[in-house]
């Protein structure tokens, strides 16, 4: 059973509909391509849906995985940088 994956755009999540909508589409970070394209997960995030999607199938891949490590981390940079941007 192949493991999902992708990122976690929480911010994108939490920043409000108004700034989401001029987020999309957003590309996963680069360290998470190999981490996407092997979980069968697009690169390309097009609306709030799929970020959900992609943010449940991250917390569910263990931190075992150097993979998962480094997107996350990747993420978490990603977020802060749009958090800090929408204020």
């Amino acid at each position: 059973m192949a493991k999902p994956v992708v990122i976690s755009l929480l911010a994108v999540l939490a920043t409000g509909p108004a700034v989401a909508k001029d987020l999309y589409p957003i590309s996963v970070p680069g360290e998470c391509y190999e981490l996407a394209q092997r979980e069968g997960v697009p690169v390309v995030i097009s609306n709030r849906y799929e970020a959900l999607k992609a943010k449940v199938k991250l917390a569910r891949l263990r931190e075992s995985d150097p993979m998962v490590h480094v997107c996350r981390e990747a993420v978490n940079r990603a977020r802060q940088t749009i958090t800090q941007a929408s204020q």
